[in-house]
């Protein structure tokens, strides 16, 4: 159990520091880094880690009144970091004015410390710039979360969406 823990550890504080493990694109005879913490972490079925996009789904919507709406789903036994959530826009003429974000529920993480997290769905109001109305604009999403009972956290994620605005 020591070396779960440890193991643990480690892939969270390399993944708070924004580094990510990759397994070897083909198969080779000695498993990946990546393989053997999933194995050293995972007891059973249960426990294997979810794929990011499986662990973290977001969904986006353009409301009219130059508003769009977020909402990121961590799986059951998953959480994201409020800290770790951020909303930018990648092309297009509109800016972000603001991004409300409901309160978290506050964790005593073994790295960032006390801070809040989602362990539910979380609802983002996305408000921009006036006169936004028929544009064409990528919103890019970042977010980082982890998988509570293993302790593990993902590399941050970042994902894009196109969306005109209504």
């Amino acid at each position: 159990m020591q070396i779960k823990q440890r193991c643990a550890s480690l892939l969270l504080a390399l993944c708070a520091l924004g580094w990510s493990v990759h397994a070897p694109a083909q198969q080779s005879q000695a498993p990946g880094l990546q393989g053997k913490l999933a194995s050293a972490l995972s007891g059973t079925k249960e426990e294997a880690l979810l794929e990011p996009d499986e662990a973290f789904k977001l969904k986006v919507s353009a409301k009219s009144g130059g508003t769009v709406t977020a909402e990121l789903v961590p799986a059951n036994g998953y959480y994201l970091y409020k800290e770790r959530i951020r909303f930018t826009l990648k092309s297009g003429d509109a800016a972000i004015r603001a991004v409300k974000l409901p309160a978290g529920e506050l964790k005593n993480d073994l790295i960032l410390g006390r801070t809040e997290v989602y362990k539910k769905a979380v609802p983002v109001e996305i408000s921009l710039d006036k006169g936004t109305k028929g544009k064409a604009v990528t919103l890019v999403a970042s977010y980082q979360g982890c998988q509570e009972k293993l302790g593990v956290c993902y590399p941050p994620i970042e994902k894009s969406v196109n969306l005109v605005l209504p």
